[in-house]
């Protein structure tokens, strides 16, 4: 009896320390996580490149050259992991079939996450309004079960992957990030919930950094999508609660123009398109350009973090070309520096 009893309290406390690290087990490798988040805790140089917005037109299923031509970078530019700040496919009309949103995310795997899973680089991504946009049930269901059925080509080291693939947290070389579910304007109470439970998380706490990436920015930086809808809803409650929970960088899409900017200490992240349809800069008449930016950042003073961004072929997109601030109906953005 005692032994029984012995039995159980050991297999009690192992489903407890289990649980600890796994949030949704049907997500997880066959490397145990524990094991796999402490290795992801060395402090180690980092190299990140971040793409965003990669599709053409509604119901595409192939991709602008320049895509390819990033894709096909990959391996020269080596990252440790590639970011992408959401728009993958080009869903969110109502007169697309279910075949129709199928096919594109074949198109997607075809072109851009097969070649990634193949170099075995980790991909974190967000999920944009033509991805799984609030308003089309068809389409997140159908996002959902493409990343799930994806899991293993990502290759992340999850932290909570309880609400993948709309939120969720990993890490990699002792930085810790979070996608959250910026699809829409609205970001819904719970994911605030979640996330602030993230970031007090020990592992949160004792990270070098913490990126957050999401599709939607706070703040308007092109003349297009310079509307409510087209950013969040609430950009001052985001702001106040980045900065309580020190949120380090905020990585975003949607308006299709590179511009990195600072506020209240935080540091945005405003990524361009190499898709369809890059952006002018509110109040710039210069020509909008493709690009997609590299974040190094090294093992000391972590937060003292570079950009390089570049067009899809090769040329370097200078900061000193960018206005030191943006004036949009919400706020404004103003150079980081």
């Amino acid at each position: 009896m005692k032994l029984r009893s012995a039995h159980i309290l050991i297999t009690l406390l192992a489903a407890m320390i289990l649980t600890a690290f796994v949030a949704d087990s049907s997500l997880q490798g066959p490397i145990p996580l524990a094991r796999k988040i402490k290795k992801e805790l060395k402090n180690k140089p980092l190299k990140i490149c971040v793409i965003s917005d990669l599709n053409a037109s509604y119901g595409s299923i192939s991709y602008p050259e320049e895509v390819s031509l990033v894709i096909s970078q990959l391996s020269d530019i080596d990252p440790d992991i590639i970011l992408c700040s959401g728009d993958m496919i080009a869903g969110q009309k109502a007169s697309l079939t279910e075949q129709n949103i199928k096919d594109m995310w074949a198109g997607f795997k075809a072109t851009v996450l097969n070649p990634i899973s193949k170099l075995g680089i980790p991909f974190g991504f967000t999920v944009g309004n033509h991805d799984a946009s609030p308003s089309f049930t068809k389409d997140r269901a159908i996002s959902k079960a493409f990343w799930k059925e994806n899991v293993n080509a990502i290759n992340l080291t999850f932290v909570d992957s309880t609400n993948y693939p709309y939120y969720y947290s990993y890490i990699k070389n002792n930085v810790f990030m979070m996608s959250w579910d910026a699809a829409g304007a609205e970001i819904k109470p719970e994911v605030y919930l979640w996330m602030k439970a993230q970031m007090e998380s020990k592992i949160a706490r004792k990270a070098r950094l913490r990126i957050l990436i999401g599709h939607l920015p706070l703040y308007a930086i092109v003349e297009s999508k310079n509307k409510p809808g087209e950013v969040n809803s609430d950009p001052a409650a985001a702001l106040a609660f980045f900065k309580t929970y020190g949120l380090d960088l905020y990585i975003s899409g949607h308006q299709h123009a590179y511009y990195p900017a600072e506020k209240a200490g935080i540091r945005f992240l405003n990524m361009g398109a190499i898709g369809d349809g890059p952006r002018k800069l509110i109040g710039r008449a210069a020509e909008p350009q493709k690009s997609y930016t590299i974040i190094e950042i090294p093992v000391k003073n972590a937060k003292k973090f570079t950009y390089s961004t570049y067009t899809p072929g090769k040329e370097v997109v200078s900061m000193s070309n960018l206005p030191d601030s943006i004036v949009g109906f919400n706020g404004i953005s103003r150079k980081d520096n």
